[in-house]
């Protein structure tokens, strides 16, 4: 599950912040941020959250940028393009996420489920998925996590393109080590993303064209459907699944 959001997102799209180990600490010589910037910062984050906690869902396409850190790979470079479609959950159910990405490639998230499909091999992958081990930096999208519960966060310098750069550090470590999110200040609409992994690896998402509260169809997550006719199915080999 971990490996699905690191490919894909969002704010993702990540689920790092289920395996938490110890509290990172902060460096003995930072200084405390002005009352000034620590309101801006609370006024941005709550608009945030705000904006998703009214939203009940999102079409958008998608560009997607990796860096690789460290020992060079294949994915070094890789840049992808794509739609997302997302769906808020209503009572008790959970989340309801899609990427369609241009090259064939599907990622399908159905409350406790989980599937990639691979065009080459044409075959669906199925993950057992826990939504309450989330972390915020997905969950907050459908109005659950709070992202101050689990991140420090500060402004940040970093150009990512028109808006304000929030730098999100997780209070406990886990697999990524920072995210920055590009936030439009006016309606605190997320319009780009980059998860920073622990080993330097940068996950890089944009946003475009986004339409919000667009009507979505509990069809348009069906993993019966959703993939192309001739899909062979099957289950992740891993343990506890």
């Amino acid at each position: 599950m971990k490996r699905l959001f690191a490919a894909a997102a969002i704010f993702a799209s990540t689920t790092a912040g289920a395996q938490a180990q110890a509290p990172s600490k902060a460096p003995a010589a930072q200084q405390a941020p002005a009352a000034d910037t620590r309101a801006e910062v609370s006024g941005l984050v709550a608009k945030v959250q705000s904006f998703y906690e009214a939203s009940q869902g999102f079409d958008t396409r998608f560009e997607q940028r990796f860096a690789q850190a460290g020992v060079p790979s294949r994915f070094a470079g890789a840049a992808a393009t794509g739609r997302m479609r997302f769906r808020k959950p209503t009572g008790g159910s959970g989340p309801l996420m899609r990427w369609d990405y241009a090259d064939g490639r599907i990622l399908l998230l159905v409350k406790d489920r989980s599937w990639t499909y691979d065009p080459d091999t044409k075959q669906a992958t199925e993950y057992k998925v826990d939504p309450a081990q989330l972390s915020a930096a997905v969950t907050f999208m459908w109005g659950t996590g709070k992202l101050e519960d689990e991140f420090d966060i500060s402004l940040s310098s970093r150009n990512l393109g028109e808006g304000k750069v929030l730098e999100l550090t997780p209070k406990k470590r886990g697999s990524f080590s920072k995210v920055f999110l590009l936030v439009d200040p006016a309606s605190g609409m997320v319009a780009r993303s980059v998860v920073v992994q622990s080993n330097g690896s940068e996950n890089d998402l944009s946003f475009k064209d986004a339409t919000v509260n667009a009507k979505l169809t509990l069809g348009d997550f069906d993993p019966e459907t959703a993939f192309p006719k001739g899909t062979a199915r099957i289950k992740a080999a891993i343990p506890g699944q």
